[in-house]
């Protein structure tokens, strides 16, 4: 057994509007003939070489995959400095977050409207490249 593989061993899978085909290495689709063989012989995918691939294999679906990776940190404060470190422009190498009272953060991510009071918040400090 080798694990070369040949010129006439390789397939490649086409997916069209949803449906997928796979096309052997002589430029024809793969499909069944009458007798219930598998032989590539069609020029174009038709109904009869069109394939599903189905897995029992479970999806790992990440919870968090729509929320953007500087707001993972878990607490408010930490959102903010993360923000802050992405459009801060600072010479100085010393990082600026605005100190005054952080409770309407918490208020502003329950509402949805968190990125708006963050920008504003980084507006008063004129620290960030995007509010001046």
């Amino acid at each position: 057994m080798t694990d070369h593989l040949l010129a006439n061993e390789v397939t490649c899978s086409c997916v069209s509007q949803g449906k997928m085909a796979i096309l052997g290495s002589n430029g024809c689709f793969m499909g069944v003939d009458e007798e219930g063989d598998i032989v590539c012989k069609s020029k174009t995918a038709g109904p009869a070489e069109f394939v599903q691939v189905r897995s029992n294999l479970n999806r790992e679906v990440d919870p968090l995959a729509n929320v953007p990776l500087e707001e993972r940190g878990g607490k408010v404060y930490d959102t903010e400095v993360n923000y802050v470190k992405k459009f801060q422009s600072f010479q100085d190498r010393k990082l600026r977050v605005n100190q005054d009272d952080r409770s309407h953060l918490k208020k502003a991510k329950r509402d949805g409207t968190l990125h708006e009071v963050m920008l504003d918040r980084r507006e008063k400090m004129k620290a960030d490249r995007y509010c001046k």
